[in-house]
């Protein structure tokens, strides 16, 4: 029996640098799957990059912290600042600040609408980037429901996804050490010492999801992340002969969030 697993790039589109970064970790590595961060001023060079890369599975990843929203920012004035960018995700993560549904489901929508716009179709699965609440996490579900899309996050103190009579189902092992791992960078040896439970769970029937950041930093990710060189240790992991023979030695079966729909 082959376990099933989502190695997902996330932040592709962020900037030119790590966009190239993504396209290398899927055509050299172990990624199956990336989602873009539409929003951002290097997306039109991610999707453009795509010609090398033509089967990557490509999903959108919301962001609502980070730049510039695609929404009128006077018509989401919760998420900004005066100059229209975003008020930034340390608020929102220490929770200081709350998300505006309204405002969030706005923002969301238009993101999705101008995926459509980039790629000539709608995403087929949606998920959020940085800092999440409730409202946030409510937004994003009523969005996807609504345009007929995959979601999977926590909200509620649960996972929530799509019933498993119309997709595969998904198990995430995000707690402190999975966000500790993510912060530092990850390494071959957590798989090889099964720090995301793959092998633990490897008959259960679930598709494990993992999220990481693989590609190399520019004065754009210094500028506007507080995620740098764990970009660069997660690339070298990813892109790694050992990690490759550890899946194929374990029977692992990479594949992307476009496989889920039954």
């Amino acid at each position: 029996m082959t376990k099933k697993v989502i190695i997902n790039a996330d932040d592709f589109g962020m900037s030119e640098a790590f966009n190239y970064d993504v396209v290398k970790a899927f055509n050299e590595g172990v990624v199956s799957s990336t989602t873009i961060m539409i929003n951002q001023p290097a997306a039109p060079h991610a999707v453009a990059l795509l010609k090398e890369a033509p089967h990557l599975y490509v999903g959108l990843h919301v962001n609502l912290t980070t730049g510039y929203p695609v929404s009128d920012p006077h018509s989401i004035p919760s998420l900004v600042k005066a100059d229209g960018s975003y008020l930034g995700s340390k608020d929102f993560k220490t929770h200081k600040k709350s998300f505006s549904y309204t405002d969030a489901l706005k923002e969301t929508k238009a993101q999705i609408e101008k995926f459509r716009d980039l790629f000539g179709f709608y995403p087929s699965h949606i998920e959020p980037h940085s800092a999440l609440d409730d409202n946030s996490a409510r937004a994003l579900l009523d969005a996807a429901k609504e345009y007929g899309l995959h979601a999977g996050i926590f909200y509620q103190d649960k996972y929530n996804q799509p019933s498993a009579k119309s997709y595969e189902q998904l198990e995430s092992p995000i707690n402190d050490a999975y966000m500790e791992m993510l912060d530092r960078g990850v390494r071959p040896e957590d798989f090889l010492l099964d720090k995301f439970h793959i092998l633990k769970n490897h008959d259960n029937g679930l598709v494990t999801e993992l999220h990481f950041h693989p590609g190399y930093v520019d004065q754009y990710i210094l500028d506007n992340s507080t995620l740098t060189l764990p970009r660069v240790k997660d690339l070298e992991t990813l892109c790694s002969q050992t990690l490759k023979g550890w899946i194929k030695d374990n029977n692992i079966e990479l594949i992307s969030f476009g496989d889920l729909k039954k």
